[in-house]
């Protein structure tokens, strides 16, 4: 009698866990646009100047996938001006134990250093950095398997442009 019971609840615990692994990959796709918004923040005046200084705020969220952000291969382009913050609200949404990162660096290349935990799905976190360097820059995923092409070879990367103003 005892033996069935346990039967019955090791059938109960596999059929809800399974319930459970179904649930997650049934997770809506997450949405294919990126909102960039620039805002004007923090006017501010020091007794040195006269003139106000604005600062303005790039801020999107990147929704990082399997090979690519948003959704979709590669990323999409950030633009910002010298003097800019660039923040990016970063969000795992991979299948399965992969992890993925943000990385702006010399191998992107670039004369940046920004580099995101690696995040897995679920897992957010929020990466902000000034724009003081003008050019084109490409940011990627430096996730690489020990074996095989790395998630940059399959096409995660982006780019970021930082002009003039």
């Amino acid at each position: 009698m005892v033996s069935g019971r346990l039967v019955v609840a090791v059938v109960l615990v596999v059929v809800a866990a399974g319930v459970g692994v179904l649930l997650l990959g049934l997770q809506p796709a997450q949405p294919t646009q990126t909102y960039i918004t620039t805002t004007s923040i923090e006017t501010t005046q020091t007794p040195a100047t006269t003139q106000p200084s604005t600062q303005n705020i790039v801020s999107l969220t990147l929704y990082l996938n399997d090979y690519g952000y948003n959704a979709s291969r590669g990323g999409p382009t950030i633009t910002a001006y010298v003097g800019d913050i660039i923040r990016i609200r970063l969000i795992g949404n991979s299948t399965g134990p992969i992890v993925h990162d943000f990385v702006l660096d010399e191998k992107s290349p670039s004369p940046y250093n920004v580099k995101s935990n690696r995040l897995s799905r679920g897992q957010t976190q929020v990466i902000e950095f000034t724009a003081n360097i003008p050019g084109e820059f490409k940011y990627y995923c430096s996730v690489a398997p020990p074996a095989g092409p790395s998630h940059r070879d399959r096409g995660q990367e982006g780019v970021i442009r930082i002009l003039e103003k």
